[in-house]
């Protein structure tokens, strides 16, 4: 029994060691940890100078002191949104990625964002798959193969080629709209170059000069 116990505990110590290392092979989530601990440090400093003024007479009205409770509230804006991000994998983002490159590559920041948050709002609707790859492999919806490597590896072998960044910039749009940063209805699930559900939240036209369409950001 005396052995029993021990193992137990053994294994139970094993996994409290190794649950951090799991997510720290994950390097969204050791970037997000990182990028937290740096606002952290902005939010004390911001302390420390507004405690520093008041023992100087400045009252809390003063401009100083109100600039340093902005630096404060923006760093915990910014710790908030990185903790939103930190629940989603590499996988979830190179996928994502991929998706908002084929759907909107070369269009805007602001179509590339409500493409990466239909993606999102679906993730969230218990009428689909919970997870990215799940929302995006759902047959009949996206294409399966923005899910594969091979898909993401196309997009950066292109922009080594031609001196371009798109993967880069869809990455952005991706991690904008997991920071939960991309004003749009939670029912907002359908995205087209047609409406369709229960109704348009929003019609996007674009035109490039060489190409130009409208895109139908619909209610669910």
């Amino acid at each position: 029994m005396k052995k029993l116990l021990t193992a137990t505990l053994l294994c139970m110590a094993m996994t409290v060691i190794m649950v951090p290392s799991a997510f720290a092979a994950d390097s969204n989530y050791t970037e997000c940890m990182a990028a937290i601990q740096e606002q952290k440090v902005v939010q004390q400093q911001a302390h420390q100078t507004a405690n520093a003024l008041r023992a100087k007479g400045y009252t809390d009205d003063s401009a100083y002191i109100q600039a340093a409770k902005s630096t404060w509230h923006a760093a915990q804006d910014t710790i908030e949104g990185y903790q939103k991000l930190s629940k989603y994998t590499d996988e979830d983002i190179r996928i994502l990625t991929t998706t908002v490159f084929n759907e909107a590559g070369h269009t805007t920041d602001q179509l590339r964002q409500y493409v990466a948050q239909v993606v999102l709002n679906r993730v969230a609707d218990s009428r689909f798959p919970d997870t990215v790859k799940g929302v995006i492999t759902q047959p009949g919806q996206y294409a399966g193969n923005y899910a594969t490597q091979e898909a993401a590896q196309k997009i950066k072998d292109t922009d080594s080629a031609n001196g371009t960044f798109y993967y880069a910039i869809c990455e952005q749009a991706v991690k904008t709209a997991m920071m939960g940063q991309v004003d749009m209805p939670a029912n907002v699930i359908y995205q087209a170059n047609f409406p369709q559900g229960k109704g348009v939240w929003q019609s996007v036209y674009f035109n490039s000069g060489w190409f130009a369409s409208t895109s139908y950001f619909c209610y669910g």
